[in-house]
């Protein structure tokens, strides 16, 4: 996203206690609703956002922009710099050679990823974190559309040594009945990159009425949802594909993933063993020689009580 928005943002946030209530409501509504903010009219805004729409004028001098239009230029110029099509970005990919030229672009666009991810999140972000989803009571995990993958993984692995996992996955169109058991002692991890889904939002802003520690993995620190988050956590998604990449976001849940278990000590490790036993002893994966080992010893065991 464009410096003078990011900027605009770091100010409301850094100014927002000096706001008045209904100055607050109107910061709030457009830091949550930029795209709103480019393409509505003042009195439409001031509508969904439920103030008078001299509000807006009065939040654009009281952080020193001289009126509504200059506080508003930033918003817009934040919406022309918005992705590509995926099917414009394809069109790019037609005339590059798949066995050469776009195999050694990808390659060195997911390394990029990784470590351009890897600067912008410091230890503290990732302890701060780690630390978090430990000691919350339940942590319910959300990502939607092409951010399901890396949720699910999320999930998937935290689950191992942690039962206290909840995947949103909005099946049904119950994500909303999903949020109910979200309290002030939960986590709430989000994972999304621009452009942000409603879901992305609706789970934010749920839980932050809840009361619970919000945690965002986004792309970007100013977005929507990872305004009002708690502890946020940057992915890069640059790269010569014609949809964004993940690459950096697989990466950052790896290695918050790693420091849980860190942190968590011998307790974690004993939980992983027992998930490992369960699992071998189910005989989930085809050729499972550890299960057939364990099999074989308690008919050993049967035979000599016997």
């Amino acid at each position: 996203m464009g410096e003078v928005y990011t900027n605009l943002v770091n100010r409301i946030r850094a100014r927002f206690n000096e706001l008045t209530p209904q100055q607050k409501i109107a910061a709030t509504y457009v830091l949550k609703r930029p795209d709103d903010v480019a393409i509505l009219s003042m009195r439409g805004l001031a509508a969904r956002a439920t103030v008078q729409p001299v509000t807006f004028v009065r939040l654009a001098r009281a952080l020193d922009f001289r009126g509504w239009e200059e506080f508003k230029a930033p918003f817009v110029d934040r919406m022309r710099g918005a992705p590509d099509l995926y099917s414009k970005r394809a069109e790019r990919l037609l005339g590059l050679d798949p066995a050469t030229r776009l195999m050694d672009e990808m390659h060195s666009a997911h390394l990029a990823a990784v470590d351009a991810t890897r600067s912008v999140n410091t230890a503290q972000n990732f302890l701060a974190a780690a630390e978090a989803l430990n000691s919350a009571r339940n942590v319910f995990i959300a990502g939607f559309r092409s951010c399901f993958g890396p949720a699910f993984a999320l999930a998937y692995e935290y689950r191992l040594f942690r039962p206290e996992v909840v995947l949103l996955s909005s099946m049904g169109g119950i994500l909303e009945a999903e949020l109910r058991a979200v309290g002030p002692e939960d986590v709430v991890v989000i994972i999304g990159f621009r452009p942000y889904s409603r879901e992305a939002m609706i789970v934010a802003e749920h839980a932050t009425r809840r009361g619970a520690t919000l945690i965002a993995i986004a792309d970007s620190p100013v977005a929507p949802f990872a305004l009002g988050a708690n502890i946020a956590l940057h992915f890069e998604t640059e790269g010569p594909s014609f949809f964004p990449s993940l690459v950096g976001a697989w990466a950052l849940i790896e290695q918050l993933l790693s420091v849980m278990v860190a942190r968590g000590g011998d307790a974690v490790v004993e939980r992983l063993k027992s998930s490992e036993a369960q699992l071998h002893a189910l005989g989930v994966f085809f050729g499972d020689e550890a299960a057939e080992v364990a099999e074989g010893l308690q008919a050993a065991g049967d035979d000599t009580a016997t």
